[in-house]
């Protein structure tokens, strides 16, 4: 992808590409990933599913988008259990391998702290803000970023965020969220 084009469009890391190719295996095997490529696009199925090596870093989120409802009306089949599950081993693959060590002492406050500093890293546009409003609370708002248009992406990063913190060692992650529907979603979690 042209830097010029980088600049124009809210882009994510090739890695997250990576991650959906290789939860979609996990779970549905190559009937999944083939169901994923004919709900897609053709630039998205161009781009991230039939090229075994992905040639740019950095890819437009509207292929992510386009793999959350592709998973989301195929091979999830409008599941949320399904879906759910999906979204968490893509995050296995992709953040959890990525950041094994940070993970490996992080607690659910020191992700919170770096929740924009870990956001900037796989996201070229959007602004999250990200502060604990408890003990065993926090809030993540996303602002200015395509995923805050859509119901589904909304649920699915709303989902990402939760699966995230569970990550940190500890249990019971809960999420609720809201949105204007056109320009911030605010995710609420807690945890015990």
């Amino acid at each position: 992808m042209e830097a010029t084009a980088l600049a124009a469009e809210p882009c994510c890391r090739k890695t997250i590409f990576v991650a959906f190719r290789s939860a979609a295996l996990e779970l549905w095997g190559t009937a999944g990933l083939d169901a994923i490529s004919d709900c897609v696009d053709v630039e998205t199925r161009k781009e991230t599913i039939t090229p075994l090596i992905l040639s740019s870093e950095w890819l437009p989120e509207r292929f992510a988008m386009a793999w959350y409802e592709a998973a989301w009306e195929g091979p999830a089949e409008r599941r949320a259990v399904d879906y759910n599950a999906f979204l968490d081993r893509m995050m296995d693959h992709g953040f959890g391998r990525v950041q094994k060590f940070f993970l490996g002492f992080a607690t659910p406050e020191l992700l919170v702290k770096k929740g924009a500093e870990l956001w900037r890293h796989d996201h070229t546009k959007g602004e999250c803000v990200a502060d604990l409003t408890g003990e065993r609370t926090a809030t993540v708002t996303l602002r200015e970023h395509p995923y805050v248009t859509t119901p589904l992406a909304r649920r699915s990063i709303a989902e990402i965020y939760r699966y995230a913190i569970s990550l940190s060692r500890v249990s019971d992650v809960t999420v609720s969220h809201s949105s204007n529907g056109t320009t911030e979603l605010v995710c609420r979690f807690a945890w015990t």
